[in-house]
């Protein structure tokens, strides 16, 4: 009787069956749609099973999918595909019970469905089948976990308690969403049933096919939610057991890269998020239809390079990815050239017309203002040198010093007349005393500092020469100034200027050049060839070490 009712679930099911058996994972997936509007075979199937197998016969349903997936039964070595019925069933009560217009719900049934298909993806024989509808319902899944994060009123109310945290940290419905997708992640990464390293004829094998296809999913959803420090596990299973990323589609290394250039930005690893974005902006397709994703990647290139003293030329500037970048990027820059103190603090102000775009929409203007205030101090101890110094002598050995007096007057100038709108100033004449609204304190910190109220007179803090002294020797142990401090007589001695033909040249390396020299060759979480390694990459799980040219233990060092 049952038969008779539901003709098109049992032809439904004998196709799936098929495609099983002939193990076509495509058009598996193409089979197993979810997203609504369905086409009228589909709507048939729907009322059938609605009429047949309404809500609370799940169990039934389970039973009618067993009887016609007879691929889901014993293979050659006697192993059971259950969790595949199991799926099925699942699937089945998806677009039975799916209502586009509650976002909730659909969430949760999905949620459901997803862990499923993951757990089918398992299988070490068969999972491979449903590789293609794991990461097609990821994508979709991931896409509604973003799209509630977006509206937050939505889920206001529906916060879900972590089973996993003892801390009582809460895991918002995103989080969840992108630790159920990482389930499918690790399944495809510790395949084991494929070719050495997971690489056959130059791709991916087995379910590794997979794994940058659902990492960027993650990634995706981890950022758009606030939560980049949950991607670091990600990043550090790629590096150690991922084949290399080259391996793979252009799409998913620009994508991969873009992530992980702005994970090392967020946790102040500059000149690896520069490698991965400058690797991420070099492949993305110089097409219109790419000009959105080049710009996001530009964006977060120029930011980390210019932190670390490479600045973009004017060419860069004229492309059509890069377009007002020059406008909020240059006047920065220029600031960071001219060791204009005054100006760099007014452009990286909260209350700067930038600041909403720097902070709000890109996050990086922390970033900006705390590491690029050291690039100023180098300039306008430069800059201080070229209107001061002593040039010294080669003939008497006399080193060019910098008297440091001279410093601390610039900075104390600059500093008091940044404290000043700019409407206030004259333009190169002296610096006012600081005005009023900077001796403010607001009254919930009044005493904070231990001192009586009485007789208490707020003050502004300047700089002194002990701080001029500790600027210097910062820049000196970093290698952005070269030579030493005489205390006693408060002057900066610059060291090589007859070897490097100028005080200058000598005394100011390029910024850029020191940063670079001093940086390791690789770039933690970019899985690169194994030949990477024997270059001078860190050594780690996964990777190759060329051992042909070793010596043995306590044969000393190489003549």
């Amino acid at each position: 009787m049952q038969s008779s009712q539901t003709t098109v679930l049992d032809k439904f099911l004998g196709e799936v069956d098929r495609i099983v058996h002939d193990r076509n994972g495509v058009e598996l997936q193409a089979f197993l749609v979810i997203e609504p509007p369905f086409n009228s075979l589909y709507e048939t199937m729907i009322a059938e099973i609605r009429r047949t197998y309404p809500k609370g016969k799940e169990g039934a349903l389970e039973q009618r999918c067993s009887r016609m997936l007879k691929e889901a039964g014993p293979d050659a070595e006697g192993a059971t595909w259950t969790i595949f019925v199991k799926f099925m069933a699942s699937y089945l009560s998806f677009i039975r019970d799916v209502d586009p217009s509650n976002l909730l719900d659909t969430y949760n049934i999905l949620s459901e469905l997803q862990q499923k298909a993951n757990s089918a993806l398992t299988s070490p024989s068969r999972g491979i089948v449903i590789l293609p509808t794991v990461i097609a319902y990821a994508r979709v899944f991931a896409r509604l976990a973003i799209g509630l994060d977006r509206n937050p009123e939505l889920i206001a109310h529906l916060v879900i308690q972590s089973d996993s945290e003892e801390d009582g940290r809460r895991e918002t419905l995103p989080e969840r969403a992108a630790n159920i997708l990482r389930t499918a992640f690790v399944t495809c990464l510790n395949d084991r049933g494929t070719a050495s390293g997971g690489v056959k004829d130059g791709k991916p094998d087995g379910k590794k096919v997979g794994i940058y296809k659902i990492a960027n999913l993650c990634l995706k959803i981890l950022f758009q939610c606030d939560k980049k420090m949950n991607a670091e596990q990600i990043f550090t299973n790629i590096y150690n057991q991922s084949p290399p990323l080259s391996i793979y589609p252009a799409s998913e290394r620009v994508t991969y890269l873009y992530y992980l250039g702005r994970f090392h930005f967020s946790t102040g690893h500059f000149y690896p998020a520069q490698m991965a974005l400058q690797a991420a902006y070099d492949q993305c397709l110089a097409s219109p239809a790419c000009v959105g994703q080049r710009r996001l990647i530009l964006i977060y290139l120029v930011a980390a390079n210019m932190i670390l003293g490479r600045f973009p030329t004017q060419s860069l500037y004229d492309r059509p990815e890069a377009a007002g970048l020059q406008a909020i990027f240059q006047p920065i820059i220029h600031t960071l050239i001219r060791g204009d103190l005054e100006n760099f603090k007014r452009l990286v102000d909260w209350q700067s017309p930038n600041a909403p775009w720097l902070m709000q929409r890109y996050t990086m203007l922390l970033q900006i203002s705390r590491l690029c205030e050291v690039i100023v101090w180098r300039s306008l101890f430069r800059r201080a040198f070229i209107l001061t110094g002593v040039q010294g002598d080669n003939e008497t050995r006399r080193a060019p010093t910098l008297d440091l007096n001279y410093v601390l007057a610039l900075f104390i100038y600059l500093d008091k007349r940044a404290l000043h709108p700019p409407e206030r100033l004259d333009k190169f004449g002296p610096a006012p005393e600081p005005p009023p609204e900077a001796y403010y304190i607001d009254p919930e910190f009044v005493g904070a500092d231990g001192k009586p109220l009485e007789g208490y007179h707020a003050t502004v803090s300047l700089p002194s020469m002990l701080n001029i002294e500790s600027k210097c020797s910062s820049l000196i142990s970093q290698g952005f100034m070269n030579g030493f401090i005489s205390h006693k007589l408060k002057r900066f001695a610059i060291k090589g200027a007859k070897e490097k033909g100028s005080a200058l040249a000598a005394g100011w390396p390029k910024f850029w050049d020191v940063i670079k020299a001093e940086a390791p060759p690789d770039c933690p979480g970019w899985k690169q060839d194994a030949a990477s390694s024997r270059a001078g990459g860190r050594f780690g799980p996964g990777m190759v070490v060329n051992l042909s040219n070793a010596r043995p233990v306590g044969s000393g060092p190489l003549g």
